[in-house]
């Protein structure tokens, strides 16, 4: 395993290096700093004399696992979050066909290694949480999956049939008969394997035509990850909303009052050189109406305005309205984390890079609503390398900065590189060479014979026009070999950097799982031990493939702990 710092990686802004290298830079914008045992332990006391409504959490939780068939160890995990010192560590993300891209995986897996160790050191529970967003409306980042072409090109598939009611969410959005001819495109695009009737069976039997986008999501998630003990928590739920109707009736009584502190910190941000991720309005309201979709707010002299209508609604309407019936507004990025954290006993979030960026943008909410604000971990981030691309990646000594260019241009560079630089030059001398020495031997033998010297330049022509095959035969053996080396460097860039972007934002794990069986999430457990301070080049497999044993157990004895 080769480890990066993250600025030898594309795609990590100053802020996110800064955080992982140099947090005192940053200090003044997050609550604790993650490297110290010392805020862990801190931030554990306060949560515990902090009133949860753990009984009834325990409710919710226990049949949102239910509804996915989570394992016993799920149920147990609940069971100590509930607990009268129970904590959690969070971390989430917008729920995704067939499980979303790889970071999604990696987001979940440094969840459950962060909840061990601080288990470990507490010595209490610590308990793993993954919030799905079902709610989220970006469905154009949802509703397919990329994977590689056997060009190694980018091949999307997308489902667009759904059978939706209104509102347009993954909360609500039914798969329908035609995930089944998507299911089909998938697997066509997948590699042939003995693993492949395992994953896709499992696969299809989390996506199926009954269920919603976000309710498939948690059944695959808890069928990779459930002997880990992760808890998914689905947003949606009205019961989650019912407990948390106090946030949603602060941010109307209170707008914008947090939407102006989030502006604030944002001109601060942008003053320090770091890019400000959360773009608030000053009248904003930290929370959308669900009607039809989630509609966004804007304080008004008259009460509250619909954003994409212009409609005004009474102040007093929707104050009774997040009392009476919660289950009618969402959380916005900026409100999110204190829902999140009235509800659990958040002691750790892990963070993708857009997150980690926007929680330097919430430390005055969280102030402004009294929560804790957790520590935040990143995420890990990875690039895994299977064989063949190791000995590539090694070969040309290529780093994945080098990666972002086209396949033919860093072809072309790398073979002016390896060229013998005088090569032209050596040819020329080579000409010019010819044609004085045998200009000279022509002059000589002249004296002999005078027929003699048409002769010698008749050599003198043979051997140029040998020079010119060889430099012909040089011209196409650097055509062959550039075509050669763009073959191997796209199908490099296409396994490490396709599009130009990290692996891990692009391809989904469904190409590893066919080719190595679900043994590979045991792979990346072995991986993942705890935040991304920084990249990985993880070589993949870890060890000797173990058959179809691994397609028997459908991907829960590999994952346990």
């Amino acid at each position: 395993m080769t480890v990066l710092d993250l600025r030898d990686v594309p795609g990590f802004s100053p802020l996110i290096v800064d955080y992982a290298d140099d947090f005192d830079r940053l200090s003044s914008y997050y609550a604790r700093n993650p490297r110290l045992d010392g805020e862990y332990e801190a931030l554990a006391d306060l949560c515990g004399r902090r009133n949860y409504r753990r009984a009834d959490l325990r409710a919710v939780l226990l049949a949102q696992q239910a509804a996915w068939e989570a394992p016993a160890a799920v149920r147990a995990r609940v069971d100590d979050l509930c607990r009268p010192e129970g904590l959690a560590v969070c971390t989430g993300q917008q729920t995704g066909l067939f499980g979303g891209p790889l970071f999604t995986l990696y987001k979940a897996l440094t969840a459950v290694a962060w909840a061990h160790r601080l288990e470990q050191n507490l010595r209490r529970p610590v308990v793993p949480l993954f919030w799905m967003a079902s709610e989220d409306h970006d469905i154009l980042e949802a509703d397919h999956v990329d994977l590689a072409d056997r060009s190694a090109n980018l091949a999307q598939i997308r489902h667009t049939a759904w059978e939706s009611p209104d509102g347009f969410m993954p909360a609500n959005l039914q798969l329908g008969p035609a995930i089944r001819d998507t299911l089909d495109r998938l697997r066509a695009l997948l590699p042939a394997t003995e693993f492949s009737d395992a994953v896709c069976g499992a696969l299809a039997s989390a996506y199926a035509p009954d269920r919603t986008l976000a309710r498939a999501f948690a059944h695959w998630m808890t069928h990779l990850l459930g002997e880990t003990g992760l808890v998914l928590v689905d947003a949606a739920d009205p019961g989650l909303k019912r407990m948390a109707a106090g946030v949603f009736r602060r941010e109307l009584e209170e707008a914008p009052r947090t939407s102006r502190a989030i502006v604030e910190v944002s001109q601060s941000l942008r003053a320090s050189g770091y890019p400000a991720q959360i773009e608030a309005r000053p009248d904003g309201v930290n929370c959308f109406l669900l009607e039809r979709g989630r509609r966004p707010l804007v304080r008004d002299a008259a009460g509250f305005r619909l954003r994409d209508t212009g409609e005004v609604r009474p102040a007093a309407s929707l104050y009774r309205a997040a009392e009476e019936s919660p289950e009618r507004f969402s959380p916005n990025v900026a409100l999110r984390p204190i829902v999140q954290d009235t509800l659990f006993p958040t002691l750790a979030y892990v963070a993708g890079p857009g997150e980690l960026a926007y929680f330097a943008q919430l430390r005055s909410v969280y102030a402004a609503f009294d929560i804790p604000m957790p520590v935040i971990v990143p995420r890990a981030t990875l690039s895994l390398l299977e064989p063949r691309i190791a000995q590539l990646l090694a070969r040309f000594r290529l780093g994945l900065h080098d990666l972002t260019a086209e396949p033919g241009q860093l072809a072309s560079r790398i073979l002016r590189d390896q060229l013998p630089p005088d090569l032209e030059n050596t040819l020329a001398a080579a000409r010019q060479g010819v044609d004085e020495i045998f200009g000279r031997v022509g002059a000589a033998v002249a004296a002999l014979d005078p027929t003699l010297k048409a002769t010698a330049g008749q050599t003198a022509g043979h051997i140029k026009g040998h020079l010119d095959q060889l430099a012909k035969k040089a011209v196409q053996a650097l055509k062959r070999r550039e075509a050669d080396t763009t073959q191997q460097l796209q199908r490099l860039r296409g396994a490490l950097m396709p599009g130009g972007k990290l692996q891990e934002r692009v391809y989904p794990a469904l190409p590893y799982l066919v080719k190595y069986g679900f043994e590979f999430v045991g792979t990346l457990r072995e991986r993942i031990t705890g935040p991304g301070w920084t990249h990985q080049l993880a070589s993949i497999p870890s060890g000797p493939r173990t058959g179809c044993e691994s397609c028997a157990t459908a991907g829960r004895s590999e994952s346990s702990p």
